[in-house]
């Protein structure tokens, strides 16, 4: 016999707050390293914010300033992210643990944080008021970050002390045009980040004294962060599984339409990411090792493809048919539309469409109690809906 219950409140594991507060220094360092120092290749140091010349002028404190200026709003995001799930959770009377946050000591710094719910879900409410309430929260801390960057930006003179010699160039061009050229011609001082655009991104940033374009994001530790802080907010709001958008659409929708949702999706990823893959990796491969190559690039994106789709259909046999269909289709969006392709294909999502088939998986886990969400909570989830709309984008780095 199922019976909705309310357990009393419980308060967090004492003997582990230490244990949270060091992941949250050791991410907090993690990311002011990243920014200021990053990787070490051939004796120097390639920060995420790549302003190598600066750096090299002023020493270190420079280093742990930018470094600074990316890592703590971006914690702060993530900080308030999580502790919206976890206030969310305290008020439902949910078991729940502190943010346990994922420090990283290279790229960005953080693999970003998590909470452990410890126990089920037994209302439909209580799984839309936590699921919905982490991404509204964050979603409001990203955009006063990018609030504080954009009108804090500094003249596009700052651009010299970033890492291209091309720089002046670039300067220059905008001077006279008053827009950036769309690609720029500097040389590349290591690998570095290009955030791809989005609706909102690009509304806010009209209202900068300039519009930096994507392959400079990187220099504007402050703006990076913002940048990121919707990111990782579409990222959690996409509708599969238990992310926090498929925790909004399983208690707007049901399992039926949350079922079709997520399939979707993850075949649309799945596209994305094989598109991707034929663009950008294929043709390194067969430049390489020519025609064997080629070949290898092909037979591996097929072999990804049948684990994966094996997972999806969870019978061999459609997988089996399934994989040459999706080949097919990668292939013909590559091939007869190249505009598109640039424009859709994103390899990261092969990665991201594994870690849904096999981590978080596609399906959500029943609730005992099913009820109507509140007209204030359905509209709470349509304004969940629009910012993922506002905050994806379908080639999200570079």
């Amino acid at each position: 016999m199922l019976t909705d219950f309310s357990p009393p409140s419980a308060p967090p594991d004492r003997d582990r707050v230490w244990l949270h507060i060091g992941l949250f220094l050791a991410t907090f360092a993690a990311m002011v390293f990243a920014a200021g120092y990053g990787m070490l290749e051939d004796g120097l140091w390639y920060p995420l914010t790549g302003r190598i010349p600066f750096y090299e002028a002023n020493g270190w404190t420079a280093r742990v300033t930018d470094g600074l200026l990316y890592a703590v709003p971006f914690l702060f995001f993530l900080t308030v992210h999580e502790f919206g799930h976890y206030f969310a959770a305290r008020w439902n009377k949910i078991r729940v643990s502190l943010p346990y946050y994922i420090p990283l000591p290279f790229a960005l710094g953080t693999f970003g944080a998590v909470i452990r719910i410890k126990e089920p879900f037994r209302r439909t409410r209580q799984l839309f008021d936590v699921g919905a309430s982490g991404p509204l929260a964050g979603f409001v801390a990203a955009l006063v970050v990018i609030g504080i960057a954009v009108f804090t930006l500094p003249p596009v003179e700052y651009l010299m002390s970033a890492g291209r010699a091309g720089h002046a160039a670039t300067i220059q061009f905008y001077l006279e045009n008053g827009v950036f050229p769309e690609r720029t011609s500097a040389p590349g001082m290591g690998v570095m980040l290009v955030p791809g655009d989005t609706p909102l991104f690009h509304a806010v940033m009209s209202l900068a004294d300039y519009r930096v374009p994507s392959y400079e994001l990187a220099h504007y530790p402050v703006l990076l962060a913002g940048w990121l802080g919707l990111f990782f907010t579409a990222l959690n709001l996409l509708p599969v599984g238990q992310l926090d958008g498929g925790h909004v659409i399983y208690a707007m929708f049901g399992e039926a339409v949350h079922r079709v949702v997520a399939r979707v999706t993850t075949l649309l990823l799945m596209l994305s990411g094989s598109v991707g893959w034929l663009v950008q990796m294929v043709p390194e491969l067969q430049r390489w090792y020519g025609t064997q190559g080629l070949i290898s690039g092909w037979a591996a994106l097929a072999f990804v493809l049948l684990l994966y789709l094996r997972r999806y259909f969870g019978d061999v046999r459609y997988a089996l048919v399934g994989t040459p269909v999706l080949v097919a289709l990668a292939a013909a969006v590559t091939f007869l539309t190249p505009g598109l392709a640039a424009n859709v294909g994103f390899i990261g999502w092969l990665l991201w469409s594994g870690l849904i088939l096999f981590v978080i998986r596609m399906d959500h886990p029943p609730v005992l109690v099913v009820e109507r969400l509140s007209p204030g909570r359905r509209a709470l989830g349509w304004a969940c809906i629009a910012i993922f709309l506002l905050c994806f984008s379908i080639q999200p780095l570079g």
